[in-house]
């Protein structure tokens, strides 16, 4: 008898797989930008479930074989670009194209404003800046918030992808009870999936197999898991509130301008030298606030020019990485640094969760190039963003250690 209902239970759990093997489908299509021309590595993922996704390939075309229910949305996220959520179904057909809009990154403010004595600008900018920071006090989450998130992270040399990350995971941010002290951030990969280029992965591959030094193999290894540059990403890309109360003491470095009739932008710029003026650095910080002094966007540009009176030998072990990084047909055997000019930019877009202040997206990009004596330049950029899929503040608790420790489940993602 029990033979029998085991047999029949076995029998039936096998249609049942077998049925859902045979309602996946294939969903297709292509990404443009709005010229018409094709998005690579464009990340497409369900929004419901964002473990299962693609990405485009260098023709900006993608197949996503998947199950999921005819109510569910597909997004398409390509950094530097307004992200689209569209139903699933709109990729039934072969022929679906979607066209993604430029997302500008920095604000331009236009409107003129009339002239002011100089101590009533002061003034003024003096009482915003303490207004925004109370604002902040207020708003910012004084309880631990898990957020879920999905992250990509892209490289690219001389405009060409050679390898693209995507990480969905959770982060949890614990607030200090001083508020000179930063937030405990502590993030955990759940799910990684990795496109890149096959020739690319094999000398990365071997030279890290070759590398002697026990430190830089471990930092390679730990960022080839994850987790070091997407948590850093959250971190380096948040406003610091105390940084803010003390910058407010340095009004003359604060300018103040109107975007529109409800927005106000507040800048930051410093000029730093070192090295007798080897080392330029320009940093600047913007604070885009709506009516109520409640943050809208923050970001941060770090540029940083380098310029030596004579030059420097790479050495060998170095110049591998950086051919392998430079992606050319011609190989660079010497490389003698002389300049080199990098930008750094971070951004952090705010929406409110009740009445929190929770970020919504977080990006940075660094680009810029090495150049050596013989003005070779080697260029590189870095892009990565953030985007929250969900918000927890009820009974968030922090991660135990062996969480934090554990290791990512990682695919290679076919580009098709």
């Amino acid at each position: 008898m029990f033979r029998f209902i085991y047999q029949r239970a076995f029998i039936v759990v096998s249609l049942l797989l077998v049925f859902a093997s045979m309602s996946a489908s294939l969903y297709q299509g292509r990404v443009v930008d709005e010229q018409g021309q094709a998005l690579g590595y464009t990340s497409i993922y369900l929004k419901q479930a964002p473990i299962y996704g693609t990405a485009t390939n260098t023709d900006g075309y993608f197949v996503l074989d998947v199950d999921a229910d005819s109510a569910s949305s597909l997004v398409l996220s390509c950094i530097g670009y307004a992200t689209q959520e569209l139903p699933l179904a709109t990729f039934a057909q072969a022929d679906a194209i979607v066209t993604l809009s430029e997302q500008p990154v920095l604000l331009t403010p236009t409107t003129v404003e009339a002239k002011k004595t100089r101590q009533s600008k002061r003034k003024k900018k003096a009482a915003i800046l303490h207004e925004i920071y109370t604002q902040l006090q207020a708003e910012c989450p004084s309880q631990p918030v898990q957020y879920n998130i999905v992250s990509d992270i892209r490289m690219d040399a001389k405009n060409s992808p050679w390898g693209m990350e995507q990480m969905i995971g959770e982060v949890i941010q614990i607030p200090s009870s001083d508020v000179t002290l930063p937030d405990s951030i502590q993030f955990i990969g759940k799910y990684c999936k990795r496109y890149c280029d096959s020739l690319v992965r094999q000398h990365a591959d071997r030279l890290l197999g070759e590398e002697q030094d026990k430190r830089r193999q471990y930092i390679a290894q730990s960022i080839d898991s994850g987790m070091i540059v997407h948590r850093e990403i959250w971190k380096l890309s948040q406003i610091d509130k105390s940084a803010l109360l003390d910058l407010s003491d340095e009004l003359s470095r604060w300018t103040m301008t109107k975007p529109d009739n409800k927005h106000a932008l507040l800048t930051y710029t410093r000029k730093r030298d070192y090295f007798l003026g080897i080392v330029k650095v320009v940093e600047s910080q913007n604070l885009l606030v709506d009516h109520s002094a409640s943050l809208q966007t923050y970001m941060q540009d770090i540029h940083v020019k380098l310029f030596l009176p004579f030059s420097i030998r790479i050495k060998d072990s170095d110049l591998e990485w950086l051919n392998l990084l430079n992606m050319d047909d011609e190989r660079i055997d010497k490389f003698r640094l002389k300049k080199a000019d990098f930008t750094i930019h971070f951004e952090t877009q705010y929406t409110h969760h009740g009445d929190l202040l929770v970020p919504k997206q977080k990006s940075a990009l660094v680009e810029g190039w090495l150049e050596d004596k013989n003005k070779v330049q080697l260029p590189c950029r870095f892009r990565g963003v953030q985007y929250i899929t969900d918000i927890q503040t009820d009974d968030v608790r922090p991660l135990p250690n062996y969480s934090k420790r554990s290791k990512v489940a990682r695919v290679i993602v076919p580009i098709y």
